[in-house]
């Protein structure tokens, strides 16, 4: 498969070192810093483009590719309140899979997640709220893997309809609410925290991530099984061929 890479940050050597890993080929490189610009994949051939860019940048550079008819792996958080945006850009003629996050253990942990909170929806004396701890460098607070995590709480969950990630300062929060809260700190793991908590008792569900290299692997692994699809795609669209 030929890849197309977008923004040469800190992932791209892991997006490039797991696609040369599973045989394939870099033919394109668009960053500023290689002096390459967007426009420039119109004189390259590829099957998929893979971009982990900045929210600002990621949707200008969708109106291009659905302009182009490209197929493109969007791993680029941020920029989901644009979501209505990009579907009505879509059409029949290009392609984009997109996530709130690409590590396989994440999609495992939601699943854990969603049925764990089908289960205590039936008990009303468990309370429910998220934490999470990312290093200095995340953009974006709450993360996209937090908003997808909310989501999922709130589909499952009747008595819980809204979701807090500000401070309460000057006021309690309501039953009604989940209260999502965010630490940004030099360089911790990524952790995800869910707790279902009593006066008896607490259950806590945490992911930990140590490394990227497992959202560069699934960035690939998701453009092979999206190279011969033309639509639009979510990543539980994929994620459902392997649980």
């Amino acid at each position: 498969m030929k890849i197309a890479i977008v923004w040469y940050g800190r992932m791209w050597k892991l997006v490039e070192e797991y696609s040369i890993k599973r045989w394939h080929t870099i033919t394109s490189i668009i960053d500023p810093i290689k002096n390459t610009k967007i426009e420039d994949l119109l004189k390259n051939e590829f099957d998929v483009i893979i971009e982990f860019s900045i929210p600002e940048i990621a949707l200008e550079n969708m109106k291009f590719y659905s302009t182009n008819n490209f197929k493109v792996i969007m791993a680029t958080t941020g920029w989901y309140n644009k979501l209505p945006e990009v579907k009505n850009m879509f059409s029949k003629s290009w392609t984009i899979l997109w996530s709130w996050n690409f590590s396989l253990w994440v999609h495992l942990f939601w699943k854990m997640v969603e049925n764990t909170s089908k289960i205590m929806n039936k008990f009303e004396d468990y309370d429910v709220f998220w934490h999470e701890f990312h290093h200095n460098k995340k953009a974006d607070s709450p993360s996209g893997t937090a908003i997808k995590t909310a989501n999922i709480i709130l589909e499952n969950i009747d008595r819980k309809t809204s979701i807090i990630t500000e401070e309460l300062s000057h006021r309690a929060i309501k039953a009604e609410e989940i209260h999502f809260s965010s630490t940004r700190w030099w360089s911790i793991p990524w952790t995800h925290q869910v707790y279902f908590d009593s006066v008896f008792d607490t259950i806590k569900i945490e992911h930990q991530a140590r490394t990227r290299e497992w959202f560069a692997l699934w960035s690939v692994v998701s453009a092979e099984w999206l190279k011969d699809k033309i639509w639009y795609f979510e990543i539980d669209d994929f994620i459902r061929e392997l649980i």
